[in-house]
């Protein structure tokens, strides 16, 4: 056994002295050139850059003292050769030696405001750089063997005799009938089968592991195996990751560094080579790699707790030296999934909660409504509980349950109304609608809402509809227009309709004009009708939230986060695959000046594949707006947003990726035929196109712009009338 409380420290000879975790980190099966000598400049180089990439990828929740324990604490980080931005970054925080930086995880590195993920790499290898210097020996296991021997060694055991003469049994039986290809245990036994094949079979398939494993190796499951492993380091290195790795509330350095009589770095040095140690023992090709991988992959993407010990009961038993369930103990060693709240998500919370997100939003209807039967995320061995399972996760994910349905857009009155409205399917008034929110607010408020709200049409005196049904409205411009074109026999005059609307009622010209031009009407030639009733899909491109049009490609806008900054993929709405002709099981590459870009629909979601050579080029940080740009010519392209700057119309033709232009015809025709709208749309056209599809942001944008992009809107004015019921009754 290697005590790792005390060691010398010789400059280390191979890059494993140096970085104890690389052999438990690095893929199965890659070349081991951890075991390398550090003596070339232009090796070292290129191991320095693996050593960084394999820290981002692998191990983003461990500390920097973690990941470097060599790295002496009084080591000045001003003596690394950093680029400028990477000095001033560690300036900025008052980080001068490698002890301040010692408690940061990599993950919160990832995500300094404003540092991108180039800047984060390049002290990253400097660090590794420095820590060459001083080695980090590994903790190695002990002799004793995890491996079940199922042969003592003086003698061959009654059951494996039993086993032979049954599978000789039952394999002459079938060679006798004829059936010599037939599996032994695969088929059922045909009726009138002898009795003594039958028991042969029975006892062949009742055999338990209990059966075959001698005494004490059936004891040694996987909790066992973690007490193997625990005891196999040093007594305090086994307490110290107790106390900090698999705790609850873990104990600070300082605290374990006065109980141990050491200083705090002693502590973090001692928990870092602990932890190298324990994660060496789940790459080892051993027992506990196998529940390793079986894990990740029982867990997918997301699977609850419970049932993931259903299936692995083990995992819920208790590893005495750490004080936790074996679950415990491989989540807080094993950075590829993450175990909280009773779920079990790769890679991430925030990850799965935004692959959530977005397929809510691929399967959602225009009110943010989803069927609970049609979202697919979660795996379970027990399918007859999915209902209830879909439903805990959205809850938990902080959405709204409504039923048989979820309801992902509920953050104004307005929003919750017209959800509720699309599940009912029939008019409810106002106290009705808000009887069904979980939320506290008052039926006034809702009525005041949907009042303003072309989404709703009043159909009684309180009585609300969604306007998409067609019902005819109790009162309001929209009335008017439909019984002035059922009067004319399906169309009639704009100036007419002007003339009679703005005669009798305080109506500005400009507002009939507007009505009359939006769904469910058309203007054409100056004759208003109904309009046509062939609607896109809404699971096209010009429906797709975040998805624009440009000249000669298409741009997804997305959020860059840790995740991608750590190489991860991401989920892409079910647009982009009609967009570069993918079918399900299918993977495409375009072709980027940084080289092929893949796209896959191999899961339920499409999905984009790694974009981190990207933003390592222009050292992208995360919370930065940015679009994924798919050519015509199937090319790919990335290129970052222009900054928000306060002004409505420069800021709207920033979020959809259009040049900005000083000219408003301009700018009013990039802004329609992003959504695939003619040009010539009217401005309440566009500004409806925009928020139907989710994008509320530009929608808001253009609502203040309406004076500016629409010449001829004026804002209306209470005037005087002669019949103030009827006015009363618009409103």
């Amino acid at each position: 056994m290697t005590d790792i409380s005390s060691f010398t420290a010789p400059r280390p000879r191979s890059w494993l002295d140096a970085f104890p975790w690389l052999k438990g980190a690095a893929d199965p099966g890659a070349d081991a050139w951890w075991n390398d000598a550090i003596d070339s400049a232009d090796v070292s180089r290129e191991r320095l850059a693996q050593i960084s990439e394999l820290a981002m990828a692998r191990l983003p929740q461990w500390t920097i003292g973690q990941i470097f324990p060599g790295l002496a604490p009084d080591f000045d980080l001003y003596r690394m050769q950093l680029p400028a931005r990477a000095i001033n970054a560690l300036r900025q925080r008052d980080y001068s030696q490698a002890g301040d930086l010692a408690g940061i995880t990599l993950n919160t590195m990832l995500g300094w405001r404003h540092i991108g993920v180039g800047t984060v790499d390049a002290i990253l290898q400097g660090l590794a750089d420095a820590s060459t210097s001083v080695a980090a020996p590994a903790v190695t296991m002990s002799d004793h063997t995890v491996h079940p021997t199922a042969q003592p060694p003086d003698g061959i055991p009654d059951w494996v005799s039993t086993l032979i003469n049954d599978l000789s049994q039952t394999a002459t039986w079938y060679a006798t009938i004829g059936l010599p290809g037939r599996s032994l245990l695969g088929a059922p036994l045909a009726h009138g089968v002898p009795e003594e094949i039958t028991k042969a079979r029975q006892r062949l398939e009742a055999l338990t592991a209990d059966d075959i494993l001698v005494d004490g190796e059936a004891d040694l499951d996987v909790a066992g195996l973690f007490d193997e492993a625990l005891r196999a380091l040093d007594h305090r290195a086994a307490q110290v990751l107790s106390a900090r790795l698999f705790a609850d509330d873990a104990i600070t350095l300082d605290q374990l560094g006065k109980e141990y009589g050491v200083t705090r770095e002693r502590v973090r040095q001692i928990e870092g080579k602990a932890r190298s140690a324990m994660l060496g023992f789940l790459r080892d090709g051993g027992l506990l790699e196998l529940v390793a991988e079986t894990t990740r992959t029982l867990i997918g993407t997301l699977r609850p707790l419970d049932d993931l010990l259903t299936l692995t009961p083990a995992l819920g038993k208790t590893v005495e030296l750490a004080g936790k369930p074996a679950w415990r103990v491989l989540d807080r060693l094993d950075d590829t999934y993450e175990i909280e709240d009773g779920w079990c998500v790769a890679p991430t919370m925030t990850a799965v909660r935004a692959i959530t997100q977005t397929v809510l939003q691929e399967k959602a209807d225009k009110y943010g409504v989803v069927r609970l039967d049609s979202v697919d995320l979660i795996e379970t061995s027990q399918p007859e509980r999915l209902p209830e399972l879909t439903a805990s996760w959205l809850t938990h994910c902080g959405y709204i349950i409504e039923g048989d349905f979820v309801f992902t857009r509920t953050q104004s009155v307005g929003d919750y109304g017209a959800a509720v409205l699309s599940v009912a399917a029939s008019p409810l008034s106002a106290q009705e609608i808000v009887d069904r929110f979980i939320i506290e607010r008052s039926a006034g408020s809702l009525r005041n809402a949907m009042s303003q709200d072309d989404r709703f049409e009043r159909v009684d005196r309180d009585r609300w509809a969604l306007s998409e049904w067609g019902m005819d409205a109790y009162a309001g411009v929209r009335s008017l227009i439909r019984e002035r074109v059922a009067c004319g026999g399906g169309h009639v005059n704009l100036n007419d309709l002007i003339e009679y609307i703005t005669g009798k009622y305080s109506v500005m010209a400009s507002s009939v004009v507007a009505y009359a031009s939006s769904p469910p009407f058309e203007t054409r030639d100056g004759i208003v009708r109904l309009a046509g009733a062939d609607r896109e899909s809404r699971k096209s491109p010009e429906r797709t939230r975040r998805l624009f049009r440009h000249e000669d490609a298409w741009a997804y806008r997305v959020r860059i986060t840790k995740d991608h900054l750590r190489g991860s993929g991401s989920v892409a709405p079910m647009a982009i695959a009609s967009i570069v002709g993918l079918q399900s099981g299918q993977t495409r590459q375009l072709e980027s000046p940084l080289g092929p870009q893949v796209i896959s629909w191999t899961s339920p979601q499409p999905s984009f594949g790694t974009i981190r050579r990207f933003l390592m080029d222009s050292d992208i940080a995360a919370d930065t707006d940015a679009f994924l740009i798919l050519g015509d010519d199937g090319s790919f392209a990335f290129e970052l947003t222009r900054e928000l700057t306060g002004d409505a119309l420069a800021d709207a033709l920033s979020l959809i990726g259009a040049p900005s232009t000083v000219e408003n015809a301009k700018a009013r025709e990039a802004l329609a035929k992003a959504i695939g709208l003619p040009s010539e749309s009217p401005l309440t056209s566009i500004i409806g196109g925009y928020r139907e599809r989710g994008d509320s942001d530009i929608a808001d944008l253009l609502t203040e712009l309406r004076d500016v992009l629409e010449p001829g809107h004026q804002p209306e004015r209470n005037t005087p009338s002669t019949d103030i019921d009827e006015i009363m009754d618009l409103l």
